[in-house]
């Protein structure tokens, strides 16, 4: 085992601390598996992240199974499977082909698009508009002033309806088009290769033809209807196959003057009546008959029983005998359906039902709707769901009973029962009994009335799986189990079973418990801690090894979030299904949690500071005293302290909590030890009894400003603060007596460290820099420059060799100390990065930031040095293989290993080989490479046309380059390659180099016959060349040159111009004339002859004579 440096400070009693090798003690179980001897971290990626998703409005749930392929083809083996099957077997048992596996999602509206929320994990897929890539986008859109026309965005979702087959979506914008989106996962539905990007519109429907905005949309069973509600409160249904109106249905005068908007719109069940129910903000419910009623008609029954704004309607009953309607007046209306015989004179019949009688008179069927119950909740309804298979695991329940839940703004989910009475009399109907509430949520999940309450109320199937109380007990899969899904005024989205096990409470009403939370928006993100492992122990207060206990070692990772209100949001990593511990009654600004994972302190504007345990997430202790917000806190960091309790730990014995306040004072508190705390958790509080008051066993006056900061060191014997007054200040944890003040940033500290390993500490301040300090002589011995904004966070990884800093300018910048340099650049944020956070091993980071995005970062530094080294094998392997198949001229084996590896350097040695090898058999090397051109898919055919774009753009690589381009335009069709995206770009780039080649060759062509020409005047310097010379002579075609120059040519000796030359003689020989081009006289075609016939002679004993 490598040896480390142990942090070796003075202790209490300021003598110095023999430094040792650590042994794994008590205090050091949670930091057992952290002692090999550490790597310098390279590089970091992201594992996954937690982004807005919902930001309020309207969100629905798949009907069916869900959707397929809403992470993109890439993705799918990964993201669609659920975050705890770890084991492949259990994997392959719930997905038999994991490609084609449907994955249930909610839609909801998040910033002027629509989310594609994964019911099962609870991670945002992808949206409408921007695709996968909107998961690593930026926010900002949420940030649009709505009432500021210039930055209006035209395109916005403001309403949308899902058809019951999950694949058509139909859309409403701030400018009031329909938009038909197509959701079947098909290359025509999603963008890109990878199908990652944006949802492709199927067809415009054109403008909405409401004079206001569309408010509300619902489709009818079949899949072809829908109908849209607007604010004007006009409805109009539209058939989906043609994409036209039916029918539209305009509003009476309300008794408030004027028209009332549409609250919401009901189709019935029964899809042999059309039947629409619309409910209007002035109380008013009407029924319309599509099928009876022409356009803009009368409707069919009016209702106006309610006095506010409708919200909820449902059919009921086996054959939708049944109606309830509920609203914001606090009341729950149920009414009887049933036929009756209307007499009416005077009026032609129009159906065939209709029959005279003996007195004249026509008569007709008509559709009665009968109040028979009103029952007042005393809460505003702005959800309701019709649990028809609520008798399955409810015996207590009849088949015939209907059972309904609510929720509103009390912020409670009720169920809701009432029991169909069989008429004494045959010629009575049926009717229904009271409503009387048969289960109720739980009051510590429930969200009140004071946060806002619910806004929407959904409840799944058994074909969603989506269960996941049973998913352990069942191999990781999901349950079938039917859930209640509540949303709240906060835009989060719990789950609640209906799975007939749950506790019953005294007055015989089942309790409903919140499975799990999907929090839509976290808001500002202002702190976080990755909740350490618990240590696990036995009843002897003994340690248990965590890699038996299986109980302890399944636990999901989690992370302890305070946002931007009173509430402190617990996340699972991977799933982010969320735990909520209320208790403050204002903003929480700082948290902080135990070494042994047990206990989570958190402070906040409310004065107080509150310790919780973590195994039944209640608040045991709280601590009161300061007299303005608590904006720091930190806990006792030696593990063994914790068990102290009694006496010794309230003299300051044991743990102890320190917090910092905006009163500039600083306050130590102590713990009571785990095993009161335990006790209290486990009885006293599920008794009703308060938490424990802490006490106060020290407090001291720490700065002139703000404190930001507050850091105990590894052995509990220093602690450190940083304040707006530009300092770091070390106080003396037993008597809180100051030690020494560091001074050297120029502006605030934000926060101060300290290394779990040697004896310094590190400070992050709003001058952008971060300094690291001595502990032995206090001294500043590095400073960190490189933020282009205040550096927030700071900590200490790769056993204290390195640094790792967020800042304001949203990026997270990985240190080695040694170097004073900047290893890596993390960017997963577009806003402030207040919250940071290292896990245990120190290869899991957590960031969060101002844009509500929390990231989990891993270290990926083995895996891109592994990575490496295999290219490197691979590309050795490649070489030996692609070597191999050119020494045995297997082309084709060694082209598919080059374009399948992507090379272009050695796809170039092969195409050059094989043509090579066709030249040197005779052939012109275009035929093979048409015979690999024709074999080649299009993907294929564009990677080669790129590699010629690259080849051509250099001159001894043209040749071949515009070879293999002419042998795929001579085996490829046109149109085929005009088709295929990318295909005629590339062309478009090859183009101006392939004139530049040709023009160049041009050239070089012409310029060849001056090498004849040279060739000709010389003749042949050997004698036994001489029948040879003649013999090339005559088969040799003469081209003259161009037929005028104006400029003096000098060629072995000879002097031309204007057209001829005078060759001097040394021998005294009759001058020779040789014509290059036309004289400037004309000249007849028998010159012509004889001045060739006299220049061949001549030639001819000049070469006789040498």
């Amino acid at each position: 085992m490598a040896i480390v440096h142990e942090y070796v400070p003075d202790d209490d009693d300021g003598n110095d601390i023999v430094a040792t090798a650590p042994d794994l003690s008590q205090e050091d179980e949670f930091n057992k598996n952290n002692m090999s001897a550490p790597t310098l971290s390279k590089s970091w990626k992201v594992q996954s992240s937690h982004v807005p998703s919902y930001a309020g409005g309207k969100i629905i749930l798949c009907r069916g199974k869900g959707a397929r392929h809403i992470y993109g083809l890439k993705s799918d083996d990964d993201e669609g499977r659920n975050i705890n099957d770890d084991d492949d077997d259990d994997n392959e048992k719930r997905n038999e082909k994991p490609k084609e596996d449907l994955t249930p999602f909610l839609l909801a509206q998040c910033g002027g698009d629509l989310s594609f929320i994964d019911a099962l994990r609870g991670t945002k897929a992808r949206t409408v508009r921007n695709g996968c890539q909107s998961v690593d986008m930026d926010g900002d859109d949420d940030n649009v002033d709505d009432d500021d026309d210039e930055n209006l965005d035209k395109d916005a979702i403001t309403c949308f309806a899902l058809a019951p087959n999950d694949v058509d979506l139909i859309t409403c914008t701030q400018s009031s088009i329909l938009r038909q989106y197509d959701l079947s996962g098909s290359a025509e539905s999603y963008g890109g290769e990878e199908r990652t990007g944006p949802c492709k519109v199927k067809r415009v429907l054109g403008r909405s033809g409401h004079d206001l905005p569309v408010t509300v949309m619902s489709f009818h069973r079949s899949g072809v209807f829908f109908a849209t509600g607007s604010v004007e409160g006009s409805v109009r249904v539209w058939d989906l196959r043609g994409g036209y109106i039916t029918h539209s249905f305009r509003p009476g005068i309300s008794a408030r003057g004027g028209a009332s908007a549409v609250t919401a719109l009901e189709w019935c069940p029964d899809t042999e009546n059309l039947h629409l129910a619309v409910g209007r903000e002035d109380g008013t419910v009407r029924v319309h008959d599509l099928r009876t009623e022409e356009k803009g008609g009368d409707a069919m029954v009016g209702m106006h029983d309610h006095v506010s704004a409708v919200t909820c309607m449902a059919w009921a009953g086996k054959r939708h005998e049944w109606f309830v309607t509920a609203g914001r007046d606090a009341v729950i209306n149920t009414w009887s359906i049933h036929e009756e015989e209307a007499s009416r004179e005077g009026e032609t019949p129009k159906k065939k039902k209709k029959k005279k009688t003996e007195k004249g008179k026509e008569t007709k069927r008509k559709i009665v709707y009968k109040r028979i119950r009103t029952l007042p909740i005393y809460e505003q309804i702005e959800g309701m769901c019709l649990l028809q298979n609520y008798h399955m695991s409810h015996p207590s329940v009849e088949q015939h009973d209907v059972v309904l839940a609510t929720a509103g703004s009390k912020g409670v989910v009720r169920l809701w029962k009432a029991k169909r009475i069989e008429a004494d009399n045959p010629d009575q109907r049926p009717t229904l009994s009271n409503l009387t509430c048969i289960g109720e949520q739980l009051p510590k999940t429930a969200f009140g009335e004071e946060r806002g309450g619910y806004m929407s109320l959904l409840l799944t199937s058994h074909r969603h799986r989506l269960g996941q109380r049973d998913a352990k007990d069942n191999g990781g899969i999901p349950s079938s189990t039917e859930e209640l899904i509540a949303v709240d005024a906060e835009h989060n989205i719990s789950f609640l079973p209906l799975i007939g096990m749950n506790k019953i409470s005294a007055d015989d009403k089942e309790s409903l418990d919140v499975d799990r939370t999907i929090i839509g928006h976290n808001d500002e993100i202002l702190d976080l801690r990755i909740l350490p492992t618990p240590i696990a122990r036995d009843s002897n207060n003994e340690s248990i090894d965590t890699n038996q206990d299986e109980s302890v070692a399944c636990r999901p990772q989690k992370i302890a979030v305070a946002t931007n209100s009173a509430q402190v949001r617990l996340f699972e990593v991977g799933s982010y299904s969320c735990e909520v511990l209320d208790g403050h009654t204002d903003t929480v600004l700082a948290l902080d949690v135990s070494p042994c994972g047990r206990y989570l302190a958190t402070c906040g504007k409310d004065k107080t500071m509150r310790l919780w345990h973590l195994g039944t997430n209640q608040c045991v202790a709280v601590a009161t005293g300061h007299t303005e917000a608590i904006g720091a806190t930190s806990l006792s960091r030696k593990v063994v302290r914790y068990e102290v309790g009694g006496k010794a730990a309230k003299n300051g014995g044991g743990a102890f909590i320190v917090t910092a306040s905006k009163d500039r004072t600083m306050k130590r508190w102590s713990f009571p030890g785990s095993i009161e705390l335990n006790k209290h958790a486990e009885t006293e509080l599920a008794s009703g009894k308060e938490p424990l008051a802490l006490s106060v066993i020290g407090s001291a006056r720490a700065h002139e400003k703000d404190i930001n900061i507050v850091s105990i060191a590894p052995n509990d014997s220093l602690i450190a603060t940083g304040s707006q007054d530009k300092t770091v200040k070390l106080w003396r944890s037993k008597d809180l007596t100051l030690q020494v003040t560091l001074k050297g940033h120029k502006r605030g500290v934000w926060d101060c460290q300290f290394s779990p390993y040697d004896r310094v500490l590190a400070s992050s301040s709003g001058d952008r820099t971060v300094k690291l300090w001595s502990l032995g002589d206090y001294s500043c011995v590095r400073t960190f420059q490189g933020h282009a904004a205040s550096a927030l966070r700071v900590r200490f990884l790769s056993g204290g060799l390195q640094l790792l800093s967020s800042g304001a300018d949203g990026l997270v910048k990985l240190w080695t100390i040694r170097t004073n340099e900047c290893e890596t650049t993390i960017d997963g944020h577009t806003d402030k990065v207040w919250a940071l956070d290292l896990a245990q091993d120190g290869k899991t980071l957590v960031s969060g930031g101002a844009d509500s995005r929390i990231v989990v970062w891993q270290d990926s530094t083995k895996e891109e040095e592994d990575a490496k080294r295999d290219a490197e094998e691979q590309n050795i392997l490649m070489e030996q293989q692609l070597s191999n198949h050119l020494r045995h001229k297997e082309y084709k084996q060694a082209l598919e290993i080059a374009l399948e590896l992507d090379k272009p350097r050695q796809a170039l040695k092969v195409f050059t080989a094989l043509v090579e090898n066709d030249v040197t058999n005779g052939n012109d090397g275009l035929t093979s490479l048409q015979s690999h051109a024709k074999a080649w898919p299009i993907n294929r055919t564009a990677q080669v046309l790129r590699y010629c774009r690259d080849w051509n753009t250099r001159a001894r690589n043209s040749h071949i380059a515009l070879l293999i381009i002419k042998a795929i335009v001579s085996s490829i069709p046109v149109h085929k390659l005009a088709s295929a995206d990318g295909i005629p770009e590339i062309l478009a780039g090859i183009t101006p180099y392939a004139e530049r080649h040709f023009e160049r060759i041009d050239k070089l062509y012409a310029s060849s016959y001056l090498i004849d020409f040279t060739l000709l005047s010389m003749g042949s310097l050997s004698i036994n060349h001489d029948e040879d010379f003649r013999a090339w002579e005559a088969k040799t075609k003469l081209i003259l040159p161009q037929k005028s120059t104006d400029s003096k040519l000098n060629l072995t000796g000879t002097a031309v111009s204007g057209g001829k030359s005078q060759i001097a003689s040394t021998n005294d020989t009759d001058d020779e004339v040789l014509t290059i081009g036309e004289s400037d006289t004309s000249s007849t075609g028998s010159d012509i002859e004889s001045d060739s016939d006299s220049e061949s002679g001549d030639e001819a004993d000049s070469s006789s004579s040498s």
